[in-house]
């Protein structure tokens, strides 16, 4: 529900700056709202606050966007078959997490470029179908992906798998040049073809798979599709939904011109008490505004969900950010984008 009304009222607003932003305040009322709820009253310490959770395959990517704050210098990680299995058993078993509305199959690095994905992609589609079975409410399934690597062949794999409800391909710049300067590596004949075969593949095998887009459109370019290149234009309009957003500087990573100042609401995050980032190695950090290590909490190889949730460490953070002691957090301090 949080998740689904949140989408709704972004797509509705966010083409409306003057609005959007006065509508921003309301996130501290939330914030307040679900500090009491969850973290205060006796009466729903069984439950959590967490709406998604963000689990990352594989920690590297085939590409180098301009705008993204991905250290690729790192040591690559990826994601065991038996951390995954840990993290579906608890939360399809756990009351904790049985407000959890979507498992996102991404963070900073390319999902499918897990040299495993296909056993993931079933051992998700296992749990899904097990659920089900015993008239249990499964979370959405969303993979945000670059497209480069969706070949026909594993794109029919996966839509066999009946795995994923949602596929959301990151489509940048608003003209083919754009794209490709903007998504360092990208090719825009490839990854057009790629789009348009799922697309196909879809209908087809008449899949319920939803097919969406998310679009940066830098300034001074409004957030419209008037403007765009004609192929581009017809790309996005083949989606089932597509956003168009500006960029962000992922708290704090990365530096956008012209400077901006901190943000404006000191008081709270949703996305801290609405999220949880596993990483491929088994560190869980608050969000996925950070593409580091910064904001990690605990460890799913060592502990579970739920212990972590309760955690000090998590706690720590967001009592901090309720009485706006955000600039003593490491992983806050300086995030100019929330």
């Amino acid at each position: 529900m949080y998740v689904s009304v949140r989408e709704r009222v972004k797509n509705r607003f966010i083409k409306y700056p003057n609005v959007w932003n006065a509508m921003q305040s309301f996130k501290t009322v939330m914030y307040g709202y679900n500090y009491l709820k969850y973290y205060k009253l006796p009466q729903y310490k069984d439950l959590s606050s967490i709406r998604e959770i963000n689990i990352e395959f594989c920690s590297a990517c085939n590409l180098r966007c301009k705008f993204c704050s991905l250290d690729h210098l790192k040591p690559k990680q990826h994601l065991s078959p038996e951390v995954l299995e840990k993290i579906l058993i608890e939360i399809s078993s756990n009351r904790k997490f049985s407000a959890l509305e979507v498992i996102n199959l991404y963070n900073g690095g390319e999902t499918l470029l897990h040299p495993k994905r296909l056993e993931l992609f079933k051992l998700i589609s296992k749990h899904k179908k097990l659920c089900l079975e015993q008239g249990l409410k499964f979370p959405k399934v969303l993979l945000l992906t670059n497209g480069m690597l969706l070949r026909k062949e594993l794109a029919q794999s996966i839509l066999e798998l009946d795995v994923l409800d949602v596929v959301q391909f990151s489509l940048d710049g608003g003209t083919v040049k754009k794209f490709e300067d903007l998504r360092t590596n990208a090719k825009w004949e490839k990854f057009n073809k790629n789009v348009l075969q799922l697309i196909e593949l879809k209908k087809s095998l008449k899949s319920k798979l939803q097919i969406k887009s998310i679009t940066i459109v830098e300034e001074p370019n409004p957030l419209s599709t008037e403007w765009m290149e004609e192929e581009f234009k017809q790309l996005i309009e083949k989606m089932d939904s597509f956003e168009l957003r500006r960029l962000h500087d992922w708290g704090g990573e990365v530096h956008l011109e012209p400077d901006t100042q901190p943000a404006k609401y000191q008081l709270g995050c949703n996305m801290a008490t609405h999220q949880m980032v596993v990483l491929p190695h088994g560190p869980l950090t608050l969000r996925r505004t950070h593409l580091t290590t910064k904001g990690v909490v605990g460890n799913v190889n060592d502990n579970s969900l739920g212990d972590i949730y309760s955690s000090k460490e998590r706690r720590e953070y967001i009592d901090k950010l309720m009485w706006g002691k955000r600039n003593e957090l490491e992983l806050c301090k300086g995030c100019q984008s929330f």
